[in-house]
């Protein structure tokens, strides 16, 4: 046969396309399953391709003819992260696969991966677009494709929910009247401290120091799996207790069946799904309370904060993340910082005026 082949591709009674071509030993292949024509010509053109090289002795210079599938299961089988991140992408990456999986990834088209992307939920839209162009810029990165057709899709972020504080002390004592005696505790908790609910849920007793009156956060609980905290995370991190967080705790019903300090009914991690339709939503409604997400005691937390005079930078740690984020998320939320800062300011200046050897100095040149 000459040196040279183009390869062929035929419909096949199932409606489906194949690809027919002599491999460099000169045996003929066939590769089918392509959904159109035009799926089967670009897989053959790089098949094509690849041949040709392995004919000359250049194997280094071929690309493997991947699929959407292939692609996201390579990545996903080097991609050196904890399972938790795993879990999450692979479930993002699936919906990519539910519409592009059988297709070459040196087929994909930015005008139609836009179009995807403007049929997903509002809610995962950003999230799992950005998975599939992590893969894909990946693929590019290893020279599988000369360019990624999702580099230029703009993917901006969802408009973040509206924040709902809690306004008072009152209202969350109101909540925790309603709930079981187990969990009273966790909304003073989570207001009292800022925690995250990934972070609450993970927390043990030891992570208690009730003589320095801190909790330490060194782990969270996740999608199903316990993942520690990195040691130069922001996430682990040391948190003041107020005394109406320790009362709280110290109202707890004892439990020796568990190290956990907010286990579930049957000692084990709490499930958060199920603790907010079983007991978070009807003791808001209970309560007399419009619906907040348990998110929200975090809210409080920060407002709070700002409006108790705590300093954006102090904030931040205590919260374990950048202070860009707090003053971008929270800062407009307190009407009376400006106030509060200028009172600070002239008791500053009151009392170093009223000290001795702190008046104008006559400038002596």
């Amino acid at each position: 046969m000459p040196s040279t082949q183009r390869g062929e591709v035929r419909k096949r009674p199932s409606g489906r396309w194949s690809a027919r071509y002599y491999d460099e030993s000169d045996v003929r292949r066939e590769r089918g399953g392509f959904a159109s024509r035009s799926d089967a010509l670009a897989w053959l053109n790089v098949k094509v391709e690849e041949v040709a090289a392995l004919r000359r002795g250049d194997p280094a210079s071929v690309r493997p003819t991947l699929t959407v599938s292939d692609l996201a299961r390579r990545y996903l089988d080097q991609h050196d992260v904890d399972p938790v991140t795993i879990d999450r992408l692979r479930s993002q990456l699936r919906q990519a696969e539910l519409v592009f999986g059988d297709r070459l990834i040196t087929s994909l088209q930015p005008d139609e991966l836009a179009t995807w992307r403007k049929g997903l939920s509002p809610g995962a839209r950003h999230n799992v677009f950005r998975a599939l162009k992590q893969v894909l810029e990946q693929a590019a990165r290893w020279r599988w494709i000369d360019e990624n057709p999702a580099r230029h899709v703009k993917n901006p972020k969802p408009k973040a929910p509206e924040i709902q504080p809690f306004e008072s002390w009152e209202e969350i004592e109101a909540i925790t009247a309603e709930l079981d005696p187990r969990f009273a505790a966790i909304p003073i908790f989570a207001v009292g401290t800022g925690l995250r609910p990934e972070e609450w849920i993970a927390l043990e007793r030891r992570d208690l120091d009730r003589a320095a009156g801190v909790v330490t956060v060194e782990r969270v609980y996740t999608q199903g799996r316990l993942k520690p905290c990195a040691k130069t995370s922001r996430q682990r991190r040391r948190v003041p207790l107020r005394q109406r967080v320790l009362d709280a705790l110290d109202a707890l019903p004892p439990r020796l069946d568990t190290p956990l300090l907010f286990p579930g009914a049957r000692g084990g991690y709490l499930e958060l799904n199920k603790w907010r339709y079983r007991e978070w939503t009807p003791a808001l409604r209970a309560a007399g309370l419009p619906h907040r997400r348990i998110y929200d005691l975090r809210h409080s937390y920060a407002t709070w904060s700002l409006a108790a005079g705590v300093s954006l930078f102090t904030l931040s740690r205590r919260m374990g993340t950048s202070l860009a984020m707090i003053d971008a998320t929270y800062g407009h939320l307190a009407p009376d910082a400006e106030e509060q800062e200028r009172a600070l300011l002239d008791a500053y200046d009151a009392s170093a005026a009223s000290m001795p050897g702190t008046g104008s100095v006559e400038n002596p040149i």
